[in-house]
């Protein structure tokens, strides 16, 4: 990913990626209206910013059509996602964190991990 692009990548951006990513995992077909429900806001607001999400590349939409991650869009999830995923289980798992309290924490954390720490705190996890 580019350096410009990577820069522009906002932590809603990166909700809404994280999201999407969910939902195609779950559903073959992603609406707006799933991703508006998921993140509890309304579907104006998932329209603007899926406008944005199709400027940068990482997402493929057609008025009212399904939501489908491009390769650039899906690779990105896919880092947020996995980042989510080892913060909570190091938060769990290690440092003995209610589950529900690490998913939380996770969801502010995921968006500063550094691919250097990301890969530093699955080496620790797989020595468990």
């Amino acid at each position: 990913m580019d350096v410009a692009l990577k820069n522009s990548i906002t932590r809603s951006k990166e909700d809404y990626l994280r999201v999407i990513y969910e939902l195609s995992e779950c559903n073959k077909e992603v609406q707006s209206s799933d991703v508006a429900e998921r993140l509890g806001i309304t579907r104006a607001s998932v329209s603007r910013m899926m406008s944005e999400l199709k400027s940068f590349g990482l997402i493929e939409k057609e008025k009212y059509g399904s939501v489908i991650l491009t390769e650039g869009g899906y690779k990105l999830a896919m880092q947020i996602e996995s980042n989510h995923d080892l913060i909570i289980t190091f938060l769990v798992d290690v440092l003995g964190v209610n589950a529900s309290i690490a998913n939380k924490d996770a969801c502010k954390m995921e968006h500063a991990v550094s691919p250097e720490t990301a890969e530093r705190l699955s080496n620790q996890i797989s020595k468990l």
